[in-house]
């Protein structure tokens, strides 16, 4: 919501600046030449029809008219920039980012994926194909601004911090995915999340043996090694395809 207040406001001083000038301009006018009080010269100004014709001058008509066409005028130049600012790219990213933030508000019993790397991107096409309802947690700009564009609710920020992941819901999430590339930074996520939210799931990738002990120990679920797991079904694989059918394990 900021962003576009900050878009409007730098598409909208000049000609809200110029077009308070011409309105006092236009009240000092009326006043001089009627003797109107302030509220009424500025009634004037924006509710011509409310003039008398009969009880005023050629030229004040004549200035009557000349407001109606200047009030018209910046009419069409305001919503010209309101058009401007909705559509051009800033102002429909900043949309789609107000569109993003209120969704993501209204999620409940969801999953909070962290990271979206090679890993987190796999979970990722998991959950979007089985409907479960996600958000995404990243620090890449300019994959955030990707995974707007295509619908994916995702937040830009460090999940590392305790306001990143309330942000993203986690009192009221199901259960959340830890899947960045730092072990360390995947122990302290597990950590804070589960001093967030005590029911939630929490599962964790760890890419060292030791580490998936300790991660396991301050209170995730379910700890991965990919390389591990990875290992195991090549493991099975080959044993498939071995004449003698050993066992590998």
């Amino acid at each position: 919501m900021g962003r576009i207040i900050v878009l409007f406001l730098k598409r909208l001083w000049l000609p809200t600046l110029v077009f308070g000038a011409f309105c006092l301009l236009c009240v000092g006018v009326y006043m001089r030449m009627e003797g109107l009080r302030p509220l009424d010269a500025f009634f004037w100004v924006f509710h011509p029809h409310s003039i008398d014709y009969r009880s005023v001058g050629a030229t004040t008509k004549l200035f009557s008219i000349f407001v109606y066409v200047g009030v018209f005028a910046f009419q069409v130049w305001i919503a010209e920039r309101v058009m401007v600012t909705i559509f051009n790219r800033q102002g429909l990213e900043a949309w789609k980012s107000m569109v993003n933030d209120a969704n993501i508000a209204k999620l409940k019993d969801h999953f909070i994926i962290c990271g979206y790397g090679q890993v987190g991107r796999t979970v990722v096409d998991q959950l979007t194909r089985f409907e479960i309802p996600f958000v995404l947690i990243e620090t890449n700009e300019g994959l955030c601004r990707e995974l707007l564009n295509n619908g994916i609710l995702v937040i830009q920020g460090d999940a590392k911090r305790q306001d990143v992941l309330v942000q993203a819901g986690i009192q009221r999430a199901c259960g959340i995915c830890i899947v960045i590339d730092s072990d360390a930074d995947n122990l302290y996520i597990t950590v804070t999340a589960r001093s967030l939210n005590a029911k939630a799931k929490i599962i964790t990738r760890a890419g060292q043996q030791r580490y998936a002990n300790a991660i396991r120990t301050s209170g995730a679920d379910e700890v991965v090694i990919p390389e591990y797991e990875g290992g195991l079904m090549t493991g099975r694989m080959i044993q498939k395809f071995y004449p003698t059918h050993g066992n590998l394990e």
